[in-house]
């Protein structure tokens, strides 16, 4: 497609809504615009369904795992936290974490998935036909965005200790790696210094010893993060997104991108793509220019596409997970039994379910389709009460502008200076009953696969 042909395909039904302008305070809540007139009106995604775009990535091209367990998610909503101990079912999380491992590389063994994985990432990356070597980091980045303190002990959805624990136990026990080779992260600093709370850190540490650790406070036991300036920079001149990464992650071989299944009050959704929010030194400084859809037309740029493709952050990833044992409609606040248990997909349960893939638009695509068919108004969320903001609008722009990895305006994506071309496969599925895409539709499908396990 070209770029032009894209422009006119894309802009057909361009919303003509106002902006919304946000005052990030610390709590990351927002000034929040009047309710408008009128019922709202589920948004509908200006590209057909099954029409993909891009190049899909993957041992099986443009594969994302659907696992989904009711088992694993215990949680009553009102006894305790979601992540204590008793509500999340970790026999059931790690068996989701096994079959989705060998549903996405088709192999019989975890061990053997991992060795796959390793050596596909590899051969793709002009790295030989090998797997991981002694010595080679692999970093793993996290979502804690809620948690501010060591000792926080809040129910807002961040990274739990146990999806973290089943992915320790993965990599060190059939993946073969060592503890010291492993960084677990979340380092963004700014007007919100990101912390690894001791729920987290504490329990694994003593299971992992040798497993590092990294935030943005550098206390008790974590490491602070070694800012390197200029070790990122964007296509667009105009961006003010943060120009450092830490250097344990420009250090590091391989990436794993563990993200949550979440909507965003401001950019619609916030999943692989947004995660790497929390690599960045201060990505709030363009926060609103660069996350909200609604303040800008389709075939906008997207700074999510360079921080995919950047050379020493996203171009490193080898699997991207989501984490959805307690998806919810928003990125904060505690799951609340009467808006976040599914009811349009999973018959009032919580969601309960994770994805995999080795392509990183393909698996947000999936997991748009998802949180836009349960919650398809435009929703946003501060303190404790629901209102529109037409946050989720234009959310898949950065999905195709990842897929297709060029700009209209500002021409190829180069991040660090470098084309990265087309960073995966983006389509929409034909139903919410079927859930299907090209190739699940037809062996020859060039877009997606979900594949359920």
């Amino acid at each position: 497609m070209t770029a032009l042909s894209r422009r006119k395909f894309l802009k057909l039904a361009a919303s003509g809504a106002a902006g919304v302008f946000f005052l990030m305070q610390s709590r990351l809540r927002a000034q929040l615009p009047p309710t408008p007139p009128g019922p709202l009106q589920p948004w509908v995604p200006l590209d057909a369904s099954n029409t993909p775009i891009g190049n899909p990535r993957g041992i099986f091209p443009g594969r994302v795992t659907f696992a989904r367990d009711p088992s694993a998610a215990l949680w009553d909503g009102k006894t305790g936290r979601w992540w204590d101990p008793a509500n999340i079912n970790e026999e059931a999380l790690q068996g989701m974490f096994s079959k989705s491992l060998r549903g996405l590389t088709g192999t019989a063994s975890d061990a053997d998935a991992w060795k796959k994985l390793f050596t596909s990432y590899n051969s793709t990356h002009a790295r030989g036909d090998s797997g991981w070597k002694a010595g080679e980091t692999i970093a793993v980045k996290i979502n804690v965005n809620n948690t501010l303190k060591y000792d926080d002990q809040k129910n807002h959805i961040d990274q739990s200790p146990q999806a973290t624990r089943a992915l320790l136990r993965q990599l060190t026990g059939p993946g073969g790696i060592s503890q010291k080779d492993i960084l677990i992260y979340d380092a963004s600093v700014g007007w919100r210094v990101r912390a690894l709370p001791d729920r987290i850190y504490a329990p694994l540490h003593a299971e992992f010893p040798e497993v590092r650790w990294m935030d943005g406070q550098g206390l008790n036991g974590r490491e602070k993060a070694d800012w390197v300036d200029g070790s990122i920079s964007y296509t667009s001149p105009e961006t003010e997104l943060g120009s450092m990464l830490p250097k344990q992650i420009i250090d590091a071989t391989y990436l794993i991108n563990f993200a949550l299944f979440k909507g965003h009050e401001m950019s619609g959704v916030t999943l692989c793509g947004k995660n790497h929010f929390g690599s960045i030194k201060f990505p709030q400084k363009d926060h609103p220019k660069y996350v909200t859809p609604m303040n800008r037309p389709p075939d906008s740029y997207s700074a999510y596409v360079d921080l995919m493709g950047c050379p020493n952050l996203g171009a490193k990833s080898m699997l991207y997970i989501v984490d959805g044992l307690y998806g919810m409609m928003t990125n904060v606040g505690d799951p609340k039994l009467d808006r976040d248990r599914w009811k349009t997909l999973f018959n009032g349960e919580w969601s309960s379910c994770y994805f995999m893939s080795q392509d990183p638009v393909a698996i947000d695509s999936v997991c748009l389709d998802f949180l836009r068919t349960e919650y398809p108004t435009d929703l946003g969320f501060s303190g404790n009460k629901a209102f529109p903001l037409g946050a989720i609008r234009n959310c898949d722009n950065y999905l195709h502008e990842a897929a297709l990895g060029t700009n209209y305006k500002l021409g190829p994506y180069k991040p660090n200076g470098l084309l990265i071309g087309s960073q995966g496969v983006h389509e929409h599925w034909n139903n919410a009953n079927d859930r299907q895409y090209s190739r699940n539709l037809s062996p020859a499908g060039k877009g997606i696969e979900l594949f359920t396990v």
